[in-house]
């Protein structure tokens, strides 16, 4: 190719990708056809002429999110590049890029709901103003008073100005009799109503070992070891979970908190996880098609992308209409 051809493709590169021209305008001033204006276009990036630089937005990790999407037909991914080792800064990273996506994607007039944990209770330290929504807690209370989910559900509707459905029943109870009793109290039936309701959701996600779910925490050790026997890997909103995404039903009958038909009505369904205990509890709650929605660190995503054997896509979500 010579000179002139090169420096004329430099021109229409430069008119195109720097001056906002569109491929008419370029072909009407060189007085050439938009088609060997196209042409030129694809010849300057095949060549290296022209080299195109994305920058992820912040912390975002474009490459990685778009590749979990993808592979599990989600909604929104939000994967967080850290570059502390430290669980807490990561924690911190998650639970911002948590509150980000609230503040992006909820509309007045939504309503909320919410699991609890301990990422999720550093969410709200993140959010400075959300539009007019109803806030629903999803599960009852577990952990410390910072970490569950009423505690959470009082401090959105703060930000809200909304009214709040909090749960004030234990996550777990010891039997079913206790459970139905409990369910039978009104004020415990009209959340539960509400939530049935819920337009977008944020839950944890729990691996089954100590210090990393509530619901483990809440039970004994006969009782852990006795679900973990059974193929117990995960829990999201003490629905528990083998490693294939698959539904255990060992706590069904005790767990106060949102129906499994419930949570998959709802249309967005954010799970935030974090730190490398989650790796495989992660993995299993995406098999599930309970959420369609993530917000987790990269060394969570990029372990669930190096697997090399293709996971199976998740149930189908059955929305609201």
């Amino acid at each position: 190719m010579g000179p002139d051809e090169l420096f004329q493709r430099a021109l229409v590169a430069r008119r195109y990708f720097l001056d906002g021209r569109t491929r008419i305008q370029i072909a009407e001033e060189l007085g050439i056809s938009r088609f060997k204006v196209a042409r030129m276009l694809d010849e300057a990036l095949t060549s290296g002429m022209v080299e195109i630089t994305i920058h992820d937005p912040g912390s975002l990790n474009v490459e990685l999110s778009s590749a979990l999407r993808d592979r599990y037909g989600l909604e929104h991914v939000y994967v967080v590049m850290t570059g502390s080792t430290e669980l807490a800064d990561r924690v911190e990273a998650v639970a911002r890029a948590t509150s980000e996506l609230m503040t992006s994607i909820l509309r007045e007039g939504d309503i909320i709901g919410v699991d609890s944990g301990r990422t999720l209770s550093r969410i709200a330290g993140h959010l400075s103003t959300l539009p007019r929504c109803e806030v629903v807690q999803l599960t009852g209370m577990a952990g410390a008073i910072t970490s569950n989910g009423a505690d959470l559900v009082r401090r959105l509707s703060e930000l809200t100005g909304g009214p709040s459905w909090p749960l004030y029943v234990p996550l777990v109870v010891p039997d079913a009799r206790t459970a139905a009793s409990l369910t039978g109290n009104r004020h415990v039936q009209a959340t539960l109503e509400q939530q049935r309701k819920v337009s977008c959701a944020v839950v944890s996600v729990g691996a089954w070992v100590d210090g990393q779910s509530q619901v483990f925490e809440a039970l004994t050790a006969e009782e852990t070891e006795h679900l973990r026997a059974a193929g117990v890997c995960a829990e999201t909103c003490a629905l528990l979970l083998d490693a294939d995404g698959h539904r255990i039903p060992g706590l069904d009958d005790r767990r106060m908190g949102v129906a499994e038909t419930t949570l998959r009505a709802i249309p967005t369904v954010i799970a935030v996880s974090c730190g490398p205990d989650k790796i495989d509890a992660t993995r299993a709650v995406l098999r599930s098609g309970l959420v369609s929605s993530l917000v987790t660190d990269n060394e969570i995503a990029t372990a669930i992308l190096d697997r090399r054997e293709s996971d199976p896509l998740p149930p189908m979500r059955r929305k609201q209409p």
